[in-house]
């Protein structure tokens, strides 16, 4: 049995015991492709939030091996996995704030991510929310160099702002849009410390169990040229009930 069949088997586990005796729970699914890079990319992310607000994440990642381009399901490999753990504190009926930590693993690093958000309910179609949150980068000892400049070989520390404006009006369909600024101490992007991203979400609920989505993103080619480049990804989300 190979590592991903096993994980595969461990995570549909752990969703039917969460079916079982979660206060609600689901698993997701999303596929994603870089435009530039022509790079395919899989995560599958299995979530669980008990009533009290205190809720659990899981996810497995994959990606095609190699810098082959235009090839997805085929030669995959582990591209890390993450775990998170966060609360949902209700300030009040339209407002939440949420304190989380993540730990991001790959084969060379693990990033740990300390976050805090805020949520506020606007009316019954628009929601707003914003996120600060400090990610740790801590590189495999064996392959710290000193030696590269702008500690491209060391540990690393992010900054991350981000802010949501929502729109779910009655019926299956809704949006949201994404917007995140990195302050760094590192080169990030177009030869500086700093980078920007944009994401569109699109969501539509086929039932009270099923929702597919898809994402479009604006996202950085490199470190050291202004280029841009357009990252698709496209999923599904099965709610426990």
């Amino acid at each position: 049995m190979n590592t991903t069949f096993r994980l595969l088997v461990a995570v549909s586990t752990l969703g039917l015991s969460f079916h079982a005796c979660a206060d609600s729970a689901s698993i997701n699914y999303r596929h994603g492709y870089t435009e530039d890079d022509s790079i395919h990319s899989d995560r599958i992310k299995l979530s669980y939030r008990k009533d009290s607000g205190l809720g659990f994440a899981a996810e497995i990642k994959y990606k095609t091996a190699g810098d082959r381009e235009d090839v997805a399901y085929d030669n995959m490999v582990n591209n890390g996995h993450e775990f998170t753990i966060d609360y949902n504190y209700k300030l009040s009926a339209q407002s939440t704030l949420t304190p989380a930590f993540q730990m991001d693993s790959s084969k060379d690093s693990t990033t740990y991510k300390f976050g805090l958000k805020y949520s506020y309910k606007v009316s019954d179609t628009w929601y707003v929310a914003g996120r600060v949150r400090q990610d740790a980068r801590s590189l495999d000892r064996d392959q710290v160099d000193h030696d590269w400049p702008d500690r491209a070989k060391d540990n690393q520390n992010t900054t991350r702002l981000e802010g949501w404006l929502g729109y779910t009006p009655k019926g299956p369909w809704a949006f949201e849009y994404q917007y995140i600024h990195f302050q760094t101490d590192y080169i990030r992007y177009d030869n500086k410390k700093s980078d920007y991203e944009q994401n569109l979400i699109i969501k539509y609920k086929l039932d009270k169990q099923w929702a597919p989505f898809m994402e479009v993103g604006d996202i950085k080619v490199n470190a050291y040229t202004d280029d841009r480049q357009a990252r698709w990804r496209v999923g599904i989300q099965y709610n426990f009930l």
